[in-house]
């Protein structure tokens, strides 16, 4: 094979790169929207990564319970995820509460009263203590909204379930857009 052209160094490369943004952010039209804001190709990425299971449920008073797992070092405390922000925007009468490992599906009921209840986990197949209050939830109340993000593994249950296929928070806004029927 024959040789290209010679490349310039990596750092060369990098402050062309560099560069090359600076300019394309100076010229980017007017309102165009920022990246990982809506509409953006993440939010559009994300609609389309959806599966959903089941029948969807009108929740006009929705309660957001996040079982969130312990934060590791590939996600950080720092990172947001989840649905409950996203669905308060949509749906105004929203309320949430955030769940670590030890909490239990009574927790959830007690704080949710009569309230639709979205259980929403990340990498549920990971967690037991999740598999297992989210199987609580539904036993307790058939109309269990489930929204599953990260890495979906567990099969879908509750009346309604949305597989996210991620966590980023375009990931949540569409899931939020499903549930609030937007």
């Amino acid at each position: 094979p024959r040789p290209g052209p010679p490349r310039p160094p990596p750092a060369a490369r990098g402050r062309a790169l560099a560069e090359w943004t600076r300019q394309a952010r100076a010229t980017a039209a007017p309102g165009a929207p920022e990246e990982g804001s809506a509409p953006g190709i993440g939010l559009t990425a994300a609609r389309r990564a959806l599966v959903v299971s089941g029948t969807p449920v009108a929740v006009a008073r929705p309660y957001v319970a996040t079982l969130a797992p312990v934060a590791n070092i590939a996600v950080g405390d720092e990172t947001p995820w989840g649905v409950a922000a996203e669905l308060a925007e949509l749906v105004p009468d929203t309320a949430s509460g955030t769940y670590a490992e030890g909490a239990t599906a009574a927790d959830v009921l007690a704080a949710a009263g009569d309230r639709t209840i979205v259980a929403v986990v990340r990498d549920a197949h990971r967690h037991a203590w999740m598999a297992q209050a989210v199987a609580a939830l539904i036993s307790a109340r058939p109309d269990t909204v489930v929204v599953e993000m990260g890495l979906p593994r567990a099969r879908p249950s509750g009346a309604f379930h949305v597989a996210t296929h991620g966590a980023a928070r375009v990931c949540g806004r569409a899931a939020a857009e499903i549930i609030a029927g937007a």
